[in-house]
C-alpha cells in the first residue's frame, strides 16, 4: 500500500513538473514575432555598370570636368583623380560642387582638414577592443589611387576601396625554411643584400628546421622598406607567401587585417533632382573592424565666408543658422531624424530638445539654393550643420547613418568602472538615399523649400488634400480614468479612478457645441485597461470606472452628429502593465547589451529617468504587428471609426536581439504598416507626434512641434513643418494649458503664425485628485479653469484660419525680430506682431502684441 501511495506521490509530481514546465515554456515564448525579413531590404544586385563614359557638353561645362550624365533640367560632371561631383542646373547657369573649388587655398583649414573637405565619404568604425577611428575617402582611398568608376544608368558609380591595402610587414614570410629562404630570395640577391635579409630570421625555438621572422628589426621603417625591396627583387610572389607562413604552422598574410572597406556611392539624375546612394549590401568590411557610421556629402553646396544665406536644419517646426554668423564657440547642430532611439541602456539624456520630425535639411546661398530629402535610410540618418570660422571657411550641412547600433557596457573591478563602447554585430544592410533638388530666384528661400517637399510628397501620394469645412477644429484631450496608490488596512494597491467619466465628457462636449464649438474633436485618454498607463492592448473592455461601452458609443455619436469626433487612444510601444499578454524577455526589446528594454520616464528637472514616474517595457518592432491586429479585432467591435495612436507616428526604436536585429529603419516600415493596417479599420486617425512617415495615415496630428530647440548656433525658428502639411492635415501643437507658455495672446499669435488649432487637456474632476500620482504634471486640467478663454480663443482662431483651412500655407517672412508674415496661396496674408511696440510693415501699422489680416481674402 506504501509503495502504492509513493507511486501516486511521484506521478503526481511529474504531472505538476510538466504543468509548471509546459506554462513556463509558453510564458516565455511570448507573442508571435513578424517576420522582420519581409520588412528589410536584403541583398540586392548591383545596377548594371560598364566603363565610365564622358557625353558631349552643349553648355559651358564645369572647369577640370566631366559630362557624365544629363536631364533636361540637370548635368552631372566628375573629376577622374578626386572622383568629386559637381551639379550645373541648366535651369539658372548655378553650379553646385561637391566640395570647394577653392578648398586648396582655406587659410584656416589644417592639411588633415583639407583632406576632410576633398572627401565625398567619411566611415567611422571600432576595432575588436572597441577603439574609435574615422577615415575620409580622400586620405584612405582618392590619394591611393583605390578606387573605380562606371556608368550606370543616368550616372555614375564610384566604388572607394578605404584603408591600407598593402601588407607592410606581412609581405614578408612570418616562417620559412632555410632551403626555401635560399631557393626563393638568397639566391636572387647580391651577396651583401642577402646577408642583410638573412639576418633578419632564425632558426624558432621549438623548431630549429624553421625559420622565424624578427618582427621587433624588421618593422623599423628603413628596415622594412630595405627587406620589401630584396624580396619584390627576388620575385617572390605571394603564393611563395602562403605555402612559407603554412611551412611554420601559421596562416597567409592578408591585407583584411588591417582596416579595409569597400563602399560604392552612386549618383544619378532624376529629372530636376539628384540621386545619391550608398547600397550597404554592397559594403565589405576587414575582419574585426566594424563599421559604426558614415557622412554623405559632408560639403556638398558648402557656401565660404562671402556668400551670404543660411542653412535649414528640421529642429522641431524648422530652424535657420545663418551663413558666417559668428558663433565660433558653440556646438555644430546634430540632431537624429525622428528624435533618439529609446533603446539604450543610458539613465541620462544628452540632449533635451524638441524632436527633428522630418527628414529634409537644405541651404540659400545668394541666389540659389537646394533643399535635401533623405529617402531611404531616414530612421537611421543625424543631420548635421556648422559654420565656417571654426576648422575651416566653409559652412556647410549634411546627413549621417549609424549603419550600427551602439551602446554602453560597464565592467566594474572592485571600485572601478570601466565603460566600453558595444556595437551590434549585424550591420543594417538596406540602402541610403539622399535627393538634391536646386531652387533659384524667388524660390530659394526656406518657403520654396518647404514648397518643394511637400510637392514631392503630393507626388508620391502621401499627403491628399483636406475636405472642405466651415470651422477650425478644436482639439480638446479629455482625461479618463488613472491609476493612483491607495491603502486597504495599511496595504497599498493601485486603484483606477476616474477624472472624467464618458457621461461627463458628453456634458462638456454639449455645452462646447452650445457655445459654437462645433467641430469638437476629443482625445479620450484612459477608457480601457486600467487607465492611461493602460494595460497591454490586447483586449479594449472599457473601464468600469469612466463607464459603460453603451455610454462609449453613444458619446462617439454625440460628437460625430455636432460635426466632430471622439478619438479614443492608445499607446502600443510603451508596455506599463503586464497581465499576462506580455512577456518581457520575449516581447521586449533588447539593448545591444542584450539587456532587456525596461525604462522609466524622465524627470525633466533631474534630466534621468526616475522610477518614481513609473517602469515601463518597450515592445520590440517584431511583435508590434500581434498586437495591433489583436487590439485591431477587438476594438472594431465598437463600431467608431476613429482612433488616437499614442506613440505609433511618434516614438521609433529598434531592437538588438541576437537573433532578430531590428534596425530603427526596419521599425519604421513595420510602424507604417501598421498604420496602415489600423487606417483600413478605423480610417479617421489621430495620431501624436506626428513624424513625416506617419502624415499618409493620419487626418489628424497633434503635438506638432511649434518651436525650435533654440540651439546655440541656430539664429531662427520657422514654421517649415506647417508649411509642408498644411492644406493636407489638420493639426494641433500641445495642449495650452499645460505648456510652457501662458500667455493667452501669445497661444493666440503663435497658432496664427502657425495656422495651427487650438488645444486643451482636461478633466470633469479637479486636478488636486492627480496629486501623489504619475499624472501630476497634469496639475492643471480641471476644464472650469480654462473654458471661458478656451472658448473665446476658437473663436477668434476660427474666423482667421477656417477659411484658409483647406489652402497650402505658401510664404513665411520675418520682417523684422518679431514681426512675421504668413501668406497663403489665395493671396490671404497674416502680419503678426509679438513685439511690444507697433510695428509697420508695407504701410500697414500693428499694433503690439498683435495681428493684422490682409490680402486678396482679407
Amino acid at each position: 500500500m506504501k509503495s502504492r501511495k509513493w507511486l501516486y506521490t511521484v506521478l503526481a509530481c511529474v504531472v505538476i513538473a510538466g504543468i509548471a514546465t509546459g506554462f513556463l515554456i509558453g510564458a516565455n515564448r511570448g507573442a508571435p514575432a513578424v517576420d522582420v525579413a519581409a520588412y528589410a531590404a536584403g541583398a540586392s544586385e548591383p545596377a548594371p555598370g560598364k566603363e565610365l563614359s564622358v557625353l558631349p557638353d552643349r553648355t559651358e561645362g564645369v572647369p577640370g570636368m566631366s559630362l557624365v550624365a544629363e536631364t533636361a533640367a540637370l548635368g552631372l560632371y566628375y573629376h577622374p583623380e578626386t572622383t568629386e561631383i559637381a551639379i550645373r542646373d541648366k535651369r539658372s547657369g548655378r553650379i553646385w560642387y561637391s566640395n570647394p573649388a577653392d578648398r586648396a587655398e582655406d587659410p584656416i583649414a589644417s592639411p588633415f582638414e583639407k583632406e576632410a573637405l576633398s572627401s565625398q565619404l567619411t566611415v567611422t568604425f571600432r576595432d575588436s577592443i572597441g577603439t574609435l577611428e574615422t577615415y575620409p575617402n580622400y586620405t584612405w582611398s582618392v590619394t591611393n589611387g583605390n578606387f573605380q568608376a562606371e556608368s550606370i544608368e543616368n550616372g555614375i558609380r564610384v566604388t572607394y576601396t578605404l584603408g591600407d591595402v598593402s601588407l607592410g610587414i606581412d609581405a614578408l614570410p612570418k616562417y620559412i625554411t632555410p632551403e626555401r629562404l635560399q631557393e626563393k630570395v638568397l639566391s636572387k640577391l647580391d651577396a651583401a643584400l642577402a646577408k642583410y635579409v638573412q639576418a633578419r630570421y632564425y632558426p624558432m625555438k621549438d623548431n630549429p628546421a624553421v625559420l622565424e621572422r624578427l618582427d621587433e628589426q624588421i618593422k623599423k621603417e628603413l628596415v622594412l622598406k630595405k627587406m620589401l625591396g630584396a624580396f619584390e627583387q627576388a620575385g617572390y610572389t605571394a603564393d611563395d607567401l602562403a605555402i612559407d607562413n603554412a611551412s611554420g604552422g601559421g596562416e597567409a598574410a592578408s591585407a583584411d587585417s588591417k582596416p579595409r572597406f569597400t563602399i560604392p556611392v552612386e549618383y544619378r539624375l532624376e529629372e530636376d533632382s539628384l540621386m545619391v546612394s550608398v547600397p550597404l549590401d554592397q559594403v565589405t568590411e576587414s575582419d574585426s573592424y566594424r563599421l559604426r557610421s558614415m557622412e554623405l556629402l559632408r560639403y556638398f553646396g558648402a557656401a565660404g565666408t562671402n556668400e551670404q544665406g543660411y542653412m535649414f536644419v528640421p529642429d522641431g517646426s524648422g530652424s535657420l543658422i545663418m551663413l558666417n554668423n559668428g558663433k565660433v564657440k558653440e556646438e555644430q547642430y546634430v540632431q537624429r531624424i525622428y528624435g533618439t532611439d529609446p533603446n539604450h541602456n543610458s539613465a541620462s539624456r544628452g540632449q533635451v530638445a524638441e524632436p527633428a520630425r522630418m527628414p529634409v535639411f537644405g541651404m540659400k546661398s545668394g541666389d540659389g539654393a537646394w533643399l535635401a530629402i533623405i529617402e531611404e535610410g531616414d530612421a537611421i540618418a543625424s543631420v548635421s550643420a556648422d559654420i565656417s570660422g571654426k576648422q575651416n571657411s566653409y559652412n556647410h550641412v549634411f546627413s549621417s547613418f549609424a549603419v550600427r547600433g551602439e551602446d554602453m557596457l560597464e565592467l566594474y573591478t572592485g571600485s572601478t568602472v570601466q565603460e566600453i563602447q558595444l556595437l551590434s554585430d549585424k550591420m543594417y544592410d538596406g540602402h541610403l538615399s539622399v535627393r538634391y533638388s536646386f531652387l533659384s530666384g524667388g524660390d530659394a528661400t526656406y518657403s520654396g523649400m518647404a514648397r518643394l517637399y511637400q510637392q514631392r510628397l503630393v507626388q508620391e501620394k502621401k499627403l491628399t488634400p483636406l475636405a472642405e469645412s466651415d470651422s477650425l477644429p478644436f482639439y480638446l484631450d479629455m482625461l479618463g480614468s488613472v491609476d493612483k496608490q491607495r491603502s486597504f488596512l495599511g496595504v497599498p494597491y493601485h486603484a483606477v479612478v476616474s477624472m472624467t467619466t464618458f457621461d461627463q465628457a458628453g456634458d462638456i462636449a454639449g455645452k462646447l457645441v452650445e457655445d459654437g464649438v462645433s467641430n469638437l474633436r476629443m482625445r479620450y485618454l484612459g477608457w480601457f485597461g486600467k487607465g492611461v498607463h493602460h494595460k497591454p492592448p490586447v483586449n479594449a473592455k472599457t473601464d468600469g470606472a469612466v463607464g459603460s461601452v453603451s455610454e462609449l458609443k453613444e458619446l462617439a455619436a454625440e460628437l460625430q452628429a455636432a460635426g466632430g469626433g471622439l478619438y479614443p487612444d492608445v499607446a502600443f510601444q510603451h508596455v506599463y502593465r503586464d497581465d499576462g499578454s506580455f512577456t518581457p524577455a520575449s516581447d521586449a526589446a533588447r539593448f545591444v547589451t542584450r539587456e532587456t528594454a525596461e525604462l522609466h520616464p524622465y524627470d525633466r528637472s533631474m534630466n534621468r529617468m526616475d522610477s518614481y514616474y513609473g517602469t515601463y517595457y518597450l515592445m520590440s518592432p517584431a511583435k508590434l504587428p500581434h498586437y495591433v491586429s489583436r487590439f485591431a479585432d477587438s476594438y472594431g467591435r465598437y463600431g467608431i471609426a476613429s482612433l488616437s495612436l499614442r506613440d505609433l507616428g511618434d516614438v521609433l526604436s529598434s531592437d538588438y536581439r541576437v537573433q532578430r536585429v531590428v534596425f530603427r529603419e526596419t521599425a519604421k516600415l513595420i510602424a507604417q504598416d501598421q498604420l496602415e493596417r489600423l487606417r483600413e479599420a478605423s480610417p479617421d486617425l489621430m495620431v501624436s507626434g506626428g513624424n513625416a512617415y506617419s502624415w499618409p495615415y493620419a487626418k489628424h496630428l497633434i503635438d506638432v512641434p511649434a518651436a525650435s530647440s533654440k540651439f546655440g548656433l541656430t539664429d531662427a525658428e520657422v514654421p517649415f513643418y506647417q508649411m509642408a502639411i498644411h492644406g493636407y492635415i489638420d493639426y494641433a501643437a500641445g495642449a495650452f494649458n499645460i505648456g510652457n507658455e501662458q500667455n493667452p495672446r501669445k497661444q493666440l499669435l503663435r497658432s496664427l503664425e502657425m495656422g495651427s488649432a487650438p488645444r486643451y487637456l482636461w478633466s470633469y474632476e479637479q486636478s488636486s485628485e492627480l496629486k501623489y500620482t504619475r499624472f501630476d504634471e497634469m496639475y492643471a486640467a480641471d476644464y472650469r479653469d480654462w473654458y471661458e478663454e478656451a472658448v473665446a480663443l476658437y473663436k477668434e482662431l476660427n474666423e482667421v484660419l477656417a477659411p484658409v483651412r483647406t489652402e497650402r500655407l505658401v510664404e513665411h517672412t520675418q520682417h523684422a525680430d518679431g514681426v512675421v508674415e504668413v501668406k497663403y496661396e489665395s493671396g490671404m496674408s497674416i502680419l503678426i506682431n509679438y513685439t511690444d511696440k507697433p510695428a509697420s510693415v508695407r504701410g500697414i501699422t500693428v499694433e503690439p502684441q498683435s495681428y493684422a489680416v490682409g490680402g486678396d481674402r482679407a
